[in-house]
């Protein structure tokens, strides 16, 4: 007897490791300039980047500034362009694609699934279609950290989306790896699919044509 599958109406995809890949720092052009003002300061890249990177992925969509300054207590103060940021994310990340994901999305969103892209990013919606031109005819909505505020697994992030789209969370399916982003869909009311045990975006589609049907 043929288990009933759940309806859905849309799809909702985490950025990194699915559908872009990163490449090394060292690779990065971007992260040449970003360790020489680190250097400059006198700061430890590798104990306070992070910190910095995820302040601009936060900034909200009220910043208005072109730089950044992190005030670390025991160190000096950090100023660094924005834009440098956004960079370094660029060719860390966007520009690598995972060469399935043109043909997986177009499939799912031919079939009639919304299609969303939920991701902490230090860049805005706006600017991840344009560096994402193949895919973006056959994405409904991108919802970036960015523009929102705040990271996942806040609550925010997965409402907002669902806002965006205009559905309710018990039909939407959040296809992420990170247990705490997962943790946070689940306890927003979203379905999830866990892309670790998945492994590749052609066996996904397999997954969501066995389990799911378009509502």
């Amino acid at each position: 007897m043929e288990t009933s599958r759940t309806p859905i109406s849309a799809l909702i995809f985490d950025a990194g490791d699915i559908i872009v890949h990163k490449i090394p720092d060292n690779q990065v052009r971007a992260w040449y300039e970003i360790s020489t003002h680190f250097h400059n300061s006198k700061l430890n890249i590798q104990k306070y980047f992070i910190q910095l990177y995820d302040r601009v992925r936060t900034l909200g969509s009220n910043f208005k500034y072109n730089h950044i300054s992190i005030d670390f207590p025991e160190v000096p103060v950090l100023k660094i362009s924005i834009i440098l940021i956004e960079e370094y994310e660029i060719e860390k990340w966007w520009k690598h694609p995972d060469p399935q994901i043109f043909d997986t999305i177009s499939q799912l969103w031919q079939i009639g699934y919304k299609i969303g892209i939920l991701t902490d990013s230090a860049l805005s919606s706006e600017t991840i279609r344009e560096v994402l031109p193949r895919l973006s005819p056959y994405v409904h909505k991108i919802v970036s950290s960015r523009d929102v505020g705040v990271m996942k697994p806040n609550k925010q992030m997965y409402s907002s989306m669902l806002s965006r789209l205009k559905i309710s969370a018990h039909k939407a399916v959040f296809i992420a790896h990170d247990p705490a982003e997962i943790k946070g869909a689940l306890e927003s009311g979203l379905m999830c699919e866990n892309f670790e045990y998945i492994g590749n975006l052609r066996k996904l589609v397999e997954v969501i044509q066995r389990k799911y049907v378009l509502a």
